[in-house]
């Protein structure tokens, strides 16, 4: 029965030290040119003293045309990889895969008024942030996809481990997987198939811009939790179609900014509907355990990461014991407590998360706001401030978003 504490080879060949990983969160500390910083060092040197096996970074951009935040790291030909590899040093011997990213529509007016998504249509339904997004013609979906090899590439010239294709949490690649955006009727839409089409031509341009030995992942949705979207009967299918690509580590997250279950928002019993049978009463806690259990059906060879909800030792140790999960993602826990991975390596727990009582839009907003505070007060050498107003914290990044976004914008044409 695996533990925590015990080692795990992934099919690439990386040896992660222990099963807690540190999941990708977005940390805008880039400089103004989209570069690594000093912050980034120390920020993920905070993280690897804290413990985990694996750090995931926050989302890497393709290209600079499509930001997620105006201070996103880009690994475009533009990037400077000595810059990369500090980083990565920062880590000493932690593994480190850095996650990439075009973030399609889903990128708000500030940085960029004009985003790309597989079909035009409506933005993103949240207090008018985001714009009405255009749709991507055929050269523009085979650009997106060679950028990934390119991009895989740097980070492996930079020293990192590896590289996770985010195809999660309504990004343009999950874009591309739900009916509810891909409208298309060419090659890149339709059927499931056609609609996971996108997602493995990037699995394959990395893999084949990059050696043997550099592990190349996947986030993906367990759905989309919205009617008309993409479905768990989906995701089975297309966790086999990453199996044959011979993936090293799936992580199973869910949701959108629309239907954030990301943030345990609007979920069900994570126990209920298929694979429930499968899941230990102690795991309840995970938003996504019940797919991870379809998952490990669909993929039994593949290595699978959990990420969402999991608070306390007993649930962890219960799905690595359980079969279905081989590792435990942790995101928000790790921007508030860093040294959270020693403390349940060691046999503890960790302090409960501040909890929001503001509207479902306003809170989540707020909540993931409150969070990238806490991890830009890592990256400058502080300690997280629990007694931040959520609301200070939204208004914060709105601002700042603004004015960097703008004066970004302004700069990139």
């Amino acid at each position: 029965m695996p533990y925590l504490s015990d080692p795990l080879v992934l099919p690439s060949g990386l040896t992660l030290p222990n099963r807690i990983a540190k999941a990708a969160m977005t940390e805008n500390l880039a400089d103004a040119e989209n570069q690594p910083t000093s912050a980034l060092e120390r920020l993920y040197g905070r993280w690897a003293a804290g413990g985990a096996g694996l750090l995931v970074t926050g989302n890497l951009m393709v290209d600079r045309r499509y930001l997620e935040r105006s201070r996103n790291v880009v690994a475009d030909e533009r990037l400077d990889t000595t810059r990369l590899a500090r980083v990565r040093e920062a880590a000493a011997g932690t593994p480190v895969v850095a996650q990439l990213n075009p973030p399609g529509r889903q990128t708000s007016r500030f940085v960029n008024g004009r985003p790309v998504a597989p079909s035009g249509g409506q933005a993103v339904p949240m207090m008018g942030l985001f714009a009405k997004p255009r749709s991507l013609g055929h050269a523009e979906i085979e650009h997106v996809v060679a950028a990934f090899g390119a991009s895989a590439a740097r980070c492996e010239a930079a020293g990192l481990d590896g590289v996770q294709v985010h195809a999660a949490h309504g990004y343009l690649l999950a874009q591309f997987l739900s009916p509810h955006v891909n409208k298309r009727r060419d090659e890149w839409g339709g059927d499931v198939a056609g609609r996971a089409r996108a997602l493995l031509e990037a699995v394959r341009a990395c893999r084949r811009s990059t050696s043997d030995g550099f592990s190349v992942a996947v986030k993906l949705n367990a759905s989309d939790f919205r009617h008309g979207g993409f479905t768990e009967d989906d995701a089975e299918q297309v966790v086999r179609m990453l199996a044959e690509e011979g993936v090293d580590l799936l992580e199973v997250s869910g949701g959108t900014y629309e239907s954030p279950a990301l943030l345990g928002l609007g979920l069900p019993d994570a126990g209920a509907g298929s694979g429930a049978s499968d899941v230990p009463v102690a795991a309840k806690e995970a938003y996504f355990a019940a797919f991870a259990a379809r998952a490990r059906g669909a993929a039994p060879d593949v290595p699978i990461m959990l990420t969402g909800g999991l608070r306390t030792r007993a649930a962890m140790e219960a799905l690595l014991a359980g079969g279905s999960v081989d590792v435990i993602g942790l995101g928000r826990p790790l921007a508030l407590d860093p040294d959270l991975p020693t403390r349940l390596l060691d046999g503890g727990d960790g302090e409960a998360l501040p909890r929001y009582s503001l509207p479902t839009v306003a809170g989540m907003a707020g909540e993931s706001e409150w969070y990238e505070h806490q991890i830009g007060r890592l990256g400058r050498g502080l300690e997280p401030d629990r007694d931040l107003s959520p609301w200070r914290a939204a208004s914060a990044f709105v601002a700042g978003e603004m004015v960097r976004g703008l004066r970004g914008r302004r700069t990139r044409r």
